[in-house]
């Protein structure tokens, strides 16, 4: 059985562990934290071992897994930052999909997905690296959900739409079919996207409008 390190020990990560060992693929045999108040501590019966310090040690341990147990609240890019630390320590990351979701047999995903329960991923959708489907949501037909994308609980995203690289796509949002959410773009809460979303900007509101762009 493969052994896996966590990183991040909040409510994120408690619904990535869930996952984990509802599958029992893996042996998790600790978190890491930024947060010192959570050291020593133990969340759902796994211990959190200290900071992403401790990386090169757990490493030289065996410990060759790893999953990013951290959230995205309108901004991918900490998940970016880990994801990339994972690898310069040579860590492979796991994909967590819970069983009491729907997942179309030509589904692609690359590593580091996270699926939550209650989702349907449909037929000939390609889901990128770090990639988080989160809780009832729905991802479409022949859609494109790139690396380090976000989709948040209950969203919608019709046939063949393309979320790019780091966007966020907010709590019940809906993305009609055939549509584009550029790269790093958000897409807020409850928003109905009836037209593209450009690069880095964020749109709210039904129907969607631009609110605010900001940096690359």
């Amino acid at each position: 059985m493969i052994r896996v390190i966590g990183m991040g020990a909040g409510g994120h990560a408690k619904v990535v562990l869930d996952i984990l060992q509802v599958t029992g693929d893996c042996e998790v045999v600790g978190l890491l934290d930024a947060s010192r108040l959570l050291w020593e501590k133990t969340i759902m019966g796994v211990p959190v071992l200290g900071g992403d310090e401790m990386l090169a040690e757990l490493r030289g341990q065996d410990v060759t897994h790893a999953f990013i147990g951290v959230g995205s609240v309108g901004d991918t890019r900490p998940r970016q930052q880990l994801y990339k630390r994972l690898h310069q320590y040579c860590f492979e990351l796991v994909n967590a999909v819970h069983p009491r979701s729907g997942i179309g047999d030509s589904v692609r995903m690359r590593q580091g997905v996270t699926i939550m329960a209650g989702c349907v991923v449909n037929v000939h959708a390609r889901l990128g690296a770090n990639v988080v489907i989160n809780t009832g949501s729905i991802v479409e037909h022949d859609c494109v959900i790139g690396d380090h994308a976000f989709v948040g609980p209950g969203a919608r995203l019709g046939g063949t739409v393309e979320v790019d690289t780091g966007a966020h796509i907010g709590i019940g949002a809906t993305i009609l079919q055939n549509l584009r959410v550029g790269k790093n773009a958000v897409v807020g809460a409850g928003a109905v996207v009836l037209e593209d979303v450009p690069d880095n900007t964020v749109v709210v509101g039904v129907p969607a409008r631009v609110l605010k762009r900001t940096e690359d």
